[in-house]
């Protein structure tokens, strides 16, 4: 897994920098060393929303076969947290 490159610099971004950068919610990230804008990658967008999926997927089971709600809740934010964490390590950068 690589941390993503600017396509205009070549700059490699760190876990921080990528992690704070995807949590502002804007379409452009700017990079930090020649502050050119770059956008996600259509496929890092794609495996995001697959996350979104997958973290909807796991209550089914769950519910299905009556967990406790404090359980339930428990493995959806571990979940979350855990995809959190690593999805910086999947985005790529376009112009």
């Amino acid at each position: 897994m690589n941390m993503p490159i600017c396509q205009h610099c070549g700059h490699k971004w760190s876990w921080r920098e990528t992690f704070f950068q995807m949590t502002s919610f804007k379409r452009k990230l700017k990079c930090s060393n020649c502050h050119s804008y770059q956008y996600m990658s259509v496929k890092s967008r794609n495996l995001i929303s697959l996350f979104g999926i997958l973290i909807t997927s796991i209550y089914v089971p769950l519910v299905s076969f009556n967990f406790p709600l404090w359980s339930i809740l428990t493995v959806g934010l571990l979940t979350y947290v855990l995809l959190l964490l690593c999805v910086p390590f999947i985005i790529k950068l376009s112009n």
